[in-house]
Order: C-alpha cells, then structure tokens, then sequence
C-alpha cells in the first residue's frame, strides 16, 4: 500500500522501524470530523495506547507511528477517514482479534 510521506514520496521505515507491507491488523474507518479535528482524535487514541499499553508514538505529519514490544504499526488520517495498520510480533500474533477489538473500540469512541 501506497501512503505517501512529505512530498509525495512513499515514506520511508520511520523511527519506530515501521516500514508498511503487509499488516496483521487493518482497519478503516470514515468519519466526518475534518482533518484537523480526526488528528487531535488520533492523538487522542495514541495517548489512550500509551497509557493502556506501553505504546511509545510519533507523529510525522498525518501519520503516527507506534511501538510496543511485539507490535508496531500506523494511523493515518485523511480528510474522511482513520486507518490502523499494526504488525504483531510472534508473541501477540495469538491475541489478534483482541488486539483489532480493542482498535474499533477506540475509533468507534473517538471517531463518531
């Protein structure tokens, strides 16, 4: 999958080593919040995931890139819609329907 960085040019493996290809985890959701205001939600989710799970994040522009021992991944935010994309580390690859529950239970909160 294509997401493109600063530029219009495909975006590089980030600090957290998240280089795309293919996820474990994905999903997408429309909304109807703006870009800006489904940024402040994203950060919103991301703080939650860090407090919740001892998830370490950045934001690059419309993405933010998370980490956690045994998982890392991506949100991207557009103009109508939020898409998660995790890999899962061997160890979590066993807990991937809770891992994928808990994000449409973020994203149905922040996202409405």
């Amino acid at each position: 999958m294509f997401l493109p960085g600063k530029g219009g040019k495909r975006a590089a493996a980030g600090f957290l080593g998240y280089a795309g290809g293919m996820a474990d985890i994905r999903v997408e959701k429309a909304h109807t919040l703006g870009k800006e205001a489904a940024l402040r939600a994203a950060l919103s989710v991301a703080e939650r995931m860090k407090e919740k799970a001892q998830v370490e994040f950045r934001v690059e522009g419309d993405v933010i890139e998370f980490e956690r021992t045994g998982a890392k991944g991506r949100l991207t935010v557009t103009d109508d819609r939020v898409v998660a994309e995790v890999k899962l580390g061997l160890m979590l690859k066993p807990m991937r329907s809770l891992v994928e529950s808990k994000i449409e239970d973020y994203f149905a909160r922040y996202f409405t």
